[in-house]
This record gives structure tokens, C-alpha cells and sequence, in this order.
């Protein structure tokens, strides 16, 4: 074989190793992680038949896998490629059989021998020539949208008229792809961009806010949800996609409205099937794909014609790869075509049909399917009655065991893992097994595949799934479910055992794509027919994936839940778990997580591992230095050290070592503090941890800034935010470290840079419920105030924040700290004694909403 090549071509395709990129007439081919790998190892190794042993040794290196994750990637490389790429020889393993080129680094393209299997034609890649990349923050469409120019641009039109458009129309007919089209379009014109919250997987209408503030990437502890979105959008310019809202209609219309109402920059887009009868709504009702009347003559010239016939012959193509209709097979088309009313889901899902039917077998089967629906009558078909008979009548096309795994499949509310199918379908085949009837199912096109992830996932289309879980008995479909909410506990006990351990983003890359599935879970678990004892269980071992997302508020919602269903029956360490969860987002320092926090620790003493019960003591003494009483921490400090070293490096004792240095600190030891967090830096960079890295270096830059060493202090805050990606620096627990940074450049008389920090971190902890952090960054705002001179705004503020920290009882910062103490000392020397104390008393009365009222004519923000 030749040396290793720059590229490689082969029909539009353009394969750059060194890049890992595929790219089709010019535009890249989503395709990454191990199915790139399996491609390029075929590539390379074209002159020969590749085994599967091999194979598996070089895309899956050192691992242990099943044989089914090779079948899975082979079938959705045949299916983003085309047919005639790859190969199977039975018995013997793959081959790559396009003819190619390699291109080398001057740029000239030696051809490659041809492959002794003779190759069928390649497919054309499924992208529009010219078209721009698409953007970031939407989702990229795999395949280009046909036949809907008029659409977009009439909705385009639409979305600069009126600030909501909704999107209408049948199940099926592309209202989705169509939005995300147009926002993606629209969002040249909003300098913030676009944002998409699928409404679909959710069912309870009390979560549209949460899904929204998911969407956003926004992190919110406490406080009413859908007002902290507001807040967060409200200085913004950008298109909020509200997608699937037809179960949902009265929350979704009161999401859109409470926006639109509050947030004069911000577009909404919907989609449903039926209007959302908002205030202010226009609507875009989508119809199915043109196809041409009955008395119309078709040739095969004319299929390009009408967007349906030119849809059906693009997936055809992708699947078949050559495929070049003749006039009669033009006829049968425009046929199928009408009988599946031009629905574009119907035209996606019945075109694989071809790899086994010929289009007449094809038009014949859909005629028999859907003449028991119309009854007789040769008028059009209802669209949902269309969409259901052609779903249906694919269900009835699989063999029995097929069809069997992919109704249970239906229970997922998002994605799964051929682990987690292998379990859900319960009396099903082992997952190796499990892995072949997915790729068969891939291949058929009713399920997804995304292998771009740390491991394959796949998904059902929404209208798949509902369909299917229609055809469930309520006794398998009960089964089901709680297969799932078992899978689900177990998934997330091992989540819980490899967060000590595991890196933030490999962590987070194996769990938290569950969180549909959870929601869905919990949802069956604690209703009507579902397992309350189960769901306690399950809520129990979730402390930190909801963590990772930022959505506290889930957080707080499920562990109160399930706390209030304990009783004697509950294990101690379920128990235990839930009581430590809720501990970890109460404020510090108050008695509800002073309380929580002997609770676990109490029954982690009875059954708990080392770890949970160290957890639960640094925790308890944290709320004892937090209020200064560091003599009532000390004795959980030790106890907690002997147990979490006993362990290899963790994350637990990164905090176990925070906690003791801002012990150490408090009691004058600041040499002892510095050594800890030296040591908490080391573990959490050799943990690969993030979080824990930024949290240490904020705790380094208050050991300088407390030494008189602001300049340094400075320093490490800003390197603490910048080690985080911009999400991560929204999350609450770095929250303080923004504010931290703000008090030490108002040390150094640096008010320019310290202004826009203090007004950014204000709105940040108000959205996300963070009281005591409100009050630090209003307490900045009242020395602003008071080095420029605003004496009685100053005391205002000093007054209101002094009672905040009265009801808390907690001690602030060391920069914090530096912060009261300069601006009491301003006040004192600027204001009788009486007159400050007057002030101080109307700041006092007023509460978080005046305080802020009285200072909105001040231009804080940046």
C-alpha cells in the first residue's frame, strides 16, 4: 500500500485523515468519533478484506466490545454514504469497494486500484451546493430541504412582521426542519443568535419553563423559572424555537407571551399542530409537498417538478444509491406519492422499502394498507390517518422480533444505548443480539443513529414512537416502563459511584444524555400507575447529573418529592443519598441545611460507603465555617479526612481540602490553607475536573488577596473564569468567584472594570435564585455608589444587604469582607451617625424587587 495519503476521494466525498473531516462538494459530512475511525480503516486497507476482528481491534483499541457496535456503525455508514461503499463478504469481514483516489500534498490525485467487487454508482450527498455552513447553536440538518422555498421565505417575512410565528400542520409534514430553516436564516438579523427547546419529550406542562431555561443554557437555583428566563432574555436580541407544542398549548402560549412581553429583542418560533392561540400569533399553516393531480401525464423529466416526487427520489437514491427512473417508474412514483398525501415523514419512511420492494410492490402494498382507511372512496386521505396507516403499515413489514424491540422502544422519551434497549425490552434477545435488530432497524429508517458521542446512541422520530406506544397493552406497556425507571436507577448508581473518580466531560458525555428518558421516568414512577418506591430509589442516585445540567430547580422539585415519600421501609442509604442531595443547594449556613446535612451523615453511619459519608461531614462542617464557628467543624473535618483518603483522589476530598483551607484561613493559618489547596489543585487537575479547578483557584485568589496581595488575587480569579467553557461560567458555583474578582479590582480603585463584573453577576444570581449573592453584588453596587458620591443610594444598599446577612448568619468573603468594611468606613466619615442609621433603616424595610427598583435609574449595567 502507498504511503499515507493527504485525502482520499471517492465519488463526492473528500476523506482528510490528519483533519478527521468528510467533507461532499465542499461542505462537511457530520462524522466523527468511531465511525470516521471504521471508515478510515477501510479506506486504508481497501486492497483487502478486512475482519471483524481486526476491525474491532482498530476502532475499539484496548476496549472490550460486542460485535453488535461494528454491525450498528456499518449499517449508518452505508446509510450517510450510500450503497456500493461497503462490502460484506460473509464470514470473512468488510471491504471498501468505491473506486477512489488518494490526493497527496501537492494536490494531485493518483487513482487507486480498482477493488476486484465490482462497485455500484455512489449517491449524491444529501446537502445543498452553496449553501452557508449551518450555525452553531441549531441543530444541523442531515439531509437538505426540498420543496419548502416558498415556506421559508414566507415565514422569514413573517418573523420580521410579528415577534411570534407558529408553524402548523399535520404530523409528519416537516414543520420542524422547516423552523429551524427559518431560524436559522432569521438569526443574521439578531446578534445573539438562536435557541431551540424541543417541547416534544416532555409531558407535564410545569416543566416548558425548565426546558426553556435548558435551552438557553441558563442555571436556576430558586425562584419562579419562567421569571428568570425572562430576566435573561430581556437585554437580549434572538429567536427562541419552541418546538412540538401541541400536547402542551396553554403552558407553551404562556412561555411565548411572558417573553414577547417582557423581551422586546427576542423572535418565537413554533411549531405544533394547532395554533397556540397566543396573543399576537401569526400563523404559517404548512402543507404536504406538491405532487401532480391524477390526470396528469409524468414522465421521468418531470419528478423534479413536484417537491413530493422530488423527495421520494432523493431517498430513494440515498438508500439504493443508483437510481435512475424511467417514465413508467416516474407513474408509479407520482402514485406513491399520492397515497402518502405528500407527507414528507410518510415519503422518508416508505422509500427504504425499496432495498425489498419493487415501486409497484410498493404502490400495490400501500394501496391494500390504505383502503381499509378510506373505505372505499378514492378521495385524499386524512393527514394523520396517512401518517398512522404508513408507520403502521412499516411495524407490520418487520419480522416479529423487530417489531417487538422497537414497540417497547417507544417507552424512551429520548435516546438510548443498545444496553439500555437489551434491558428495556426485558424477555428480548442479549444485547449483541439487541445491536444487530438496531442497525436493521437503521437501516429501514425508523431509528436514528448518532454515533458522534462517546458511544452509540439512537432515538425514534416522535411521531414513531407515539404511534408505536399505541400498539402496547397497558399491562407491556406498564412493564416497560418500569424496566426502564430499574434501567435508569442502575445507570445512574453507577454514575454516582463514577463521579468521584471520572472526568467532568466524560462524565457528563455518558449520563447526561438520560435526562428525557429520567424525566420520563419519574414522571410514570411518582404518577398514578407507577412505583413510588422505585421512583424514590431512582431520584436518590440523580444529585449530580442534575447538577451537571444546571437545573437545580429539577433538582430541588424531585428530591423534596421523593424526601416526603421516606418512610420506614426506606433503605438508610437511599435515604441518606436524598438528605445529602438536598444539602448540597440549600444556602450555607442555614439550619435547613445544617439539618440535612446530620441527617445523611446519621444515616450513612448506619449504611453508606466511606465516600457518601465523608461527603455528608465535609458538608456538615462546612455549615459550621460558613457561620465562623470553626471549633463545632473541626471534629467532622478529621473524621471526614480519614475516610476520603482512604480513597484514591476524588472529587470529595478536593472539597474535603476547600473546606479545611477556608478553616484554615478563618483561624489565621494561612500557610496550612495554602498547602491544601495546592493539593486540591493537583487531584482536580489530574481528575480532569473543571469545576473543581475553578472552584480552587477562587479559593486561591482569596488566600492572596486576604496576604495583601491583590494584584495576584486578580489574576487567579480571571484564570479561575477563563478555565471554564462559557456555559460552565454561567453555573451557579463560580457565580461567587465573578463577584470575588469584582471586590478585588474595587480594592485596587479599578471601578470601569469592577461595574459591568457586578451588574453581569447581579442579574445572574437574581435568575438563578442565588440570595446570598444578590446581596454580595448589591453591597459592591453600594460602594460604587459611594466613591461616586451617591451617599443616600450608598446607604441604602449598605442597610439592606446588612440585614440580608443578619437573617443568614453567615460571614462573608475575604474580599467580600473588604467590601462591607471600605464602604462602612465611607459611610462614617461622609454621614452623621443619625443619618446613616436612617438610611440604613429604609434599606432594611425594603425588599429584594424595591431594592432593585430603587436602583434601576442607576446605570449599573454595563
Amino acid at each position: 500500500m502507498a504511503d499515507a495519503a493527504k485525502a482520499f476521494a471517492f465519488g463526492p466525498f473528500c476523506l482528510v485523515p490528519e483533519r478527521r473531516i468528510l467533507a461532499a462538494e465542499g461542505r462537511e459530512v457530520p462524522i466523527r468519533g468511531r465511525a470516521f475511525d471504521l471508515l478510515l480503516a477501510l479506506v486504508e486497507r481497501r486492497d483487502r478484506v478486512v475482519s471483524k476482528d481486526e476491525l474491532m481491534e482498530l476502532v475499539w483499541p484496548d476496549r472490550v466490545v460486542e460485535e453488535g457496535n461494528l454491525t450498528v456503525h456499518v449499517a449508518s455508514l452505508r446509510k450517510l454514504l450510500g450503497s456500493g461503499i461497503i462490502a460484506t463478504l460473509s464470514g470473512r469481514g468488510y471491504r471498501f469497494v468505491a473506486q477512489a483516489a488518494e490526493i497527496a500534498d501537492d494536490g494531485a490525485r493518483r487513482p487507486m486500484p480498482a477493488p476486484s467487487l465490482l462497485p455500484q454508482p455512489l449517491a449524491q450527498a444529501p446537502m445543498e451546493p452553496g449553501s452557508p455552513p449551518w450555525s452553531g447553536d441549531l441543530p444541523r440538518p442531515l439531509t437538505k430541504l426540498i420543496g419548502r422555498d416558498g415556506d421559508l421565505d414566507r415565514v422569514a417575512a413573517r418573523l420580521r412582521e410579528a415577534r411570534l410565528v407558529t408553524v402548523v400542520g399535520a404530523g409528519g409534514v416537516g414543520k420542524t426542519r422547516l423552523a429551524l430553516a427559518a431560524a436559522d436564516r432569521a438569526r443574521r438579523c439578531y446578534p445573539d443568535g438562536a435557541w431551540l427547546a424541543d417541547l416534544g419529550p416532555v409531558e407535564d406542562p410545569r416543566l416548558v419553563a425548565a426546558m426553556i431555561a435548558s435551552a438557553l443554557g441558563i442555571d436556576i437555583h430558586g425562584g419562579e423559572v419562567m421569571g428568570a428566563v425572562v430576566a435573561w432574555l430581556a437585554g437580549r436580541r434572538g429567536v427562541l424555537v419552541l418546538d412540538g407544542c401541541e400536547h402542551l398549548l396553554r403552558a407553551a402560549a404562556g412561555a411565548a407571551e411572558a417573553i414577547l412581553r417582557s423581551c422586546p429583542g427576542i423572535a418565537v418560533l413554533a411549531t405544533s399542530r394547532e395554533p397556540l392561540r397566543a396573543e399576537g400569533e401569526e400563523l404559517h399553516r404548512l402543507q404536504p409537498l406538491g405532487a401532480a393531480a391524477p390526470d396528469v401525464a409524468i414522465t421521468a423529466t418531470r419528478l423534479p417538478d413536484y417537491p413530493a416526487s422530488e423527495l421520494f427520489v432523493e431517498r430513494a437514491r440515498a438508500v439504493l444509491g443508483e437510481f435512475a427512473p424511467g417514465d413508467a417508474d416516474a407513474r408509479e412514483i407520482m402514485e406513491i406519492c399520492r397515497r402518502l398525501d405528500g407527507i414528507p415523514l410518510a415519503i422518508e419512511i416508505a422509500a427504504p422499502a425499496l432495498q425489498a420492494l419493487t415501486l409497484a410492490e410498493l404502490r400495490e402494498r400501500l394501496e391494500r394498507r390504505f383502503g381499509l382507511l378510506t373505505a372505499g372512496r378514492r378521495t385524499a386521505l386524512a393527514r394523520q390517518q396517512t401518517l398512522r396507516a404508513t408507520i403502521g403499515w412499516s411495524l407490520d413489514l418487520l419480522e416479529p422480533v423487530e417489531r417487538a424491540l422497537l414497540l417497547r422502544l417507544s417507552v424512551f422519551a429520548g435516546g438510548w444505548t443498545s444496553e439500555s434497549a437489551a434491558f428495556v425490552a426485558g424477555g428480548a434477545p442479549e444485547e449483541d443480539e439487541v445491536c444487530g435488530l438496531i442497525a436493521a432497524l437503521v437501516e429501514k429508517s425508523l431509528v436514528q443513529a448518532d454515533l458522534t458521542g462517546v458511544q452509540a446512541r439512537y432515538r425514534l422520530l416522535d411521531s414513531t414512537r407515539y404511534y408505536a406506544a399505541e400498539r402496547l397493552s397497558a399491562s407491556e406497556l406498564a412493564e416497560a416502563r418500569g424496566n426502564l425507571v430499574r434501567w435508569l436507577a442502575r445507570a445512574y448508581e453507577r454514575a454516582e459511584a463514577d463521579w468521584p473518580f471520572m472526568a467532568d466531560d466524560d462524565w457528563f458525555a455518558l449520563y447526561a444524555p438520560e435526562i428525557e428518558n429520567l424525566r420520563a421516568g419519574l414522571a410514570w414512577a411518582f404518577g398514578p400507575d407507577g412505583d413510588e418506591r422505585l421512583g424514590v430509589e431512582l431520584v436518590s442516585f440523580t444529585e449530580h447529573v442534575w447538577g451537571e445540567l444546571s437545573l437545580a430547580g429539577e433538582l430541588r422539585e424531585w428530591f423534596d418529592l421523593a424526601i416526603s415519600r421516606i418512610d420506614g421501609a426506606t433503605p438508610p442509604e437511599v435515604a441518606g443519598r436524598l438528605w445529602l442531595g438536598r444539602c448540597g443547594w440549600l444556602a450555607p449556613g442555614g439550619s435547613q441545611a445544617l439539618d440535612a446535612s446530620r441527617r445523611a451523615a446519621a444515616l450513612f453511619r448506619a449504611a453508606g460507603g466511606p465516600i457518601e459519608l465523608g461527603r455528608a461531614l465535609w458538608r456538615q462542617a462546612w455549615q459550621h465555617v460558613a457561620t465562623g464557628n470553626l471549633a463545632a467543624a473541626a471534629p467532622f473535618l478529621q473524621e471526614a479526612e480519614e475516610l476520603l483518603r482512604g480513597s484514591r483522589g476524588n472529587k470529595a476530598l478536593v472539597s474535603w481540602l476547600r473546606v479545611r483551607a477556608m478553616a484554615r484561613l478563618r483561624d489565621g493559618q494561612a500557610g496550612a490553607a495554602r498547602a491544601d489547596l495546592e493539593e486540591a489543585l493537583s487531584i482536580a487537575q489530574r481528575l480532569r475536573s473543571p469545576r473543581d479547578v475553578a472552584l480552587t483557584l477562587g479559593n486561591i485568589a482569596e488566600l492572596h488577596f486576604a496576604a495583601g496581595r491583590t494584584a495576584e488575587a486578580i489574576t487567579v480569579a480571571q484564570e479561575a473564569l477563563a478555565s471554564l467553557p462559557p456555559v460552565r461560567a454561567r453555573s451557579a458555583w463560580v457565580q461567587h468567584i465573578g463577584g470575588a474578582l469584582a471586590s478585588y479590582l474595587l480594592a485596587r480603585g479599578d471601578i470601569a472594570g469592577a461595574r459591568p463584573i457586578v451588574a453581569e453577576r447581579l442579574a445572574a444570581a437574581r435568575i438563578m435564585g442565588l440570595r446570598h449573592e444578590v446581596a454580595t453584588n448589591l453591597e459592591s453596587l453600594g460602594l460604587i455608589a459611594a466613591i461616586e458620591g451617591n451617599l443616600a443610594m450608598a446607604g441604602r444598599l449598605f442597610g439592606h444587604v446588612r440585614s440580608c446577612h443578619a437573617r443568614r448568619g453567615t460571614l462573608r468573603g475575604v474580599g467580600h469582607q473588604a467590601v462591607h468594611d471600605r464602604l462602612a468606613e465611607m459611610l462614617r466619615q461622609h454621614l452623621e451617625p443619625g443619618e446613616l442609621e436612617r438610611l440604613a433603616a429604609q434599606g432594611a424595610g425594603l425588599g429584594e424587587e424595591e431594592m432593585m427598583a430603587e436602583i434601576s435609574p442607576v446605570p449599573w449595567r454595563p
